[in-house]
């Protein structure tokens, strides 16, 4: 009879088409993953995949297996799952958050949410990146994106956040401020390192609809927290979720630019997660992040001290 990992692992490998990346999801080697599937379809007497030196897919034996073990996955996490709510949540929670977030939001989960929740020990992980959530162990991830395309994951939209072009201030009165999208190819503009340095495109709403404008790239980084504070600085333009610079613009440090081009450019804040369910100390993360996200203009990332206001403010759906 097969154990639990090794039907997570055919359905890691049937979802991925891939031995490789398989092997990597679950922190094993390749050759592991293709002996495991061998020795299943020994036990079962039957081909699961077919092979070629370049890829694998199912056979109509491995895809009548996938329905079943996908079940049987599905009822091993929900079994998990409320196995872990009947217990008061402890241990490590692991997870990521963005940088802008991270900054905002780790004073207050070190210590509001370590007080409601003194059994969990917090290990946090601040980037950009799509960590392998899998592989790295993570029990939740904060997401800020336009949409994420993992289906082995699952994601919840905690809220929607509207993109902004915006500058500092000193910036704009040295080097003008832009009224249309033309004027983009006149001004310095910093983006992450996905962007390739050089020139890259911008998407912004017209009458005549969506449309992706060139905006020369004078500086790339890997941390939207380092965009936030180089915009700041006066060092140029960038385009960015609202959430990542909440703050910066409720102060007036950076200033938005362009906002009629913005509007119904949105990206979501996510909470994603392996499993259908979170683990209950997840479970108590992500109602504790959602319920701060409509503060994040309130949070002074660089003071983090908090108006008491702040706590008293009832959860709401939020668009920040």
């Amino acid at each position: 009879m097969m154990i639990t990992s090794d039907v997570l692992l055919f359905v890691r490998v049937a979802e991925t088409a891939s031995f490789k990346e398989a092997a990597r999801q679950l922190m094993m080697s390749p050759s592991q993953v293709s002996k495991r599937i061998a020795s299943l379809e020994a036990q079962l007497g039957t081909q699961l995949f077919y092979r070629t030196p370049r890829s694998i897919s199912l056979t109509s034996a491995g895809e009548t297996l996938l329905d079943y073990y996908r079940r049987i996955s599905a009822m091993v996490e929900e079994s998990r799952a409320a196995i872990g709510k009947l217990s008061v949540p402890s241990g490590r929670l692991r997870f990521s958050v963005p940088t802008c977030l991270g900054a905002a939001l780790l004073p207050r989960l070190y210590h509001e949410f370590a007080k409601q929740y003194p059994q969990i020990q917090l290990d946090a992980h601040a980037s950009e990146s799509f960590v392998d959530i899998v592989g790295g162990g993570y029990d939740v991830v904060i997401r800020v994106a336009q949409r994420l395309t993992d289906s082995t994951l699952t994601a919840r939209r905690l809220a929607t956040s509207p993109l902004v072009v915006a500058a500092a201030p000193g910036y704009l009165e040295k080097h003008g401020t832009p009224t249309d999208l033309p004027h983009l190819a006149r001004h310095r503009c910093l983006g992450l390192e996905n962007a390739k340095p050089g020139t890259t495109k911008w998407h912004f709403t017209t009458a005549q609809g969506q449309v992706a404008v060139p905006a020369r790239l004078s500086t790339t980084t890997d941390s939207n927290l380092a965009l936030a504070l180089a915009a700041r600085a006066g060092l140029g333009l960038i385009y960015v979720p609202r959430a990542v610079i909440a703050n910066e613009l409720r102060q007036g440090t950076l200033r938005a630019v362009l906002q009629d081009f913005c509007k119904g450019i949105e990206w979501g804040v996510f909470a994603v997660h392996a499993g259908k369910t979170p683990t209950s100390n997840a479970s108590v993360f992500i109602d504790f992040v959602r319920a701060l996200l409509p503060d994040l203009d309130l949070i002074d990332r660089w003071q983090p001290s908090l108006p008491t206001a702040l706590s008293s403010r009832a959860p709401q759906r939020p668009a920040v």
